[in-house]
């Protein structure tokens, strides 16, 4: 990720697609991971990254951002496209955040196969984790998901949500304490 806020520059500047590529090389499997783990849909999870992109390349050389900022864009970008396509499909028209606990964001196998960065901060089997997990929010589960899977610092996931960075830190506080407490730790 070092060199993102490099490729943005040059693409910015330039407008050469070389540079654009390398962009989407850097962001795509993240984006596309945030699809899959909350469809379990690997062809909607393709559709979305691939308009997730369009978007942003239509509008990305109109833009002034740096890394983070285009991190906090692009998420935002993609959980819109997100809801657009569940309240789409569904035609469910309530509030969004309960919209966002409709949407599934995990996969067991993901689970089991990738959570080291769970394992090494609960120190806890991941069975027991994916049925701690079954108790929180979906605003809960995609916050844990983008601090301890994609490693985003808290003032990026804040951007995302539109959110204070200290709510942040309050979502994934209480977010642990009810692991901890459904984990019986």
């Amino acid at each position: 990720m070092k060199s993102l806020g490099k490729y943005i520059n040059s693409y910015r500047k330039s407008g050469d697609r070389k540079w654009f590529t390398l962009i989407y090389q850097e962001i795509m499997p993240r984006i596309y991971r945030f699809y899959y783990f909350k469809t379990m849909d690997r062809e909607l999870s393709e559709d979305l990254v691939s308009e997730v992109f369009i978007r942003v390349y239509r509008n990305l050389r109109k833009t002034n951002l740096n890394e983070r900022s285009f991190m906090v864009w692009t998420y935002r970008i993609a959980n819109n496209l997100l809801i657009d396509n569940f309240r789409k499909n569904t035609g469910n028209t309530e509030p969004l955040e309960s919209v966002l606990d409709h949407i599934k964001i995990t996969d067991e196998e993901f689970f089991k196969k990738n959570s080291s960065l769970f394992r090494k901060e609960f120190s806890f089997k991941n069975t027991e984790l994916l049925a701690a997990l079954s108790r929180l929010t979906g605003l809960q589960k995609d916050v844990l998901l983008l601090r301890f899977v994609e490693d985003m610092d808290y003032n990026t996931i804040a951007g995302i949500f539109n959110k204070s960075n200290g709510t942040i830190r309050g979502i994934i506080f209480r977010a642990m304490e009810i692991l901890r407490k459904e984990m019986g730790r």
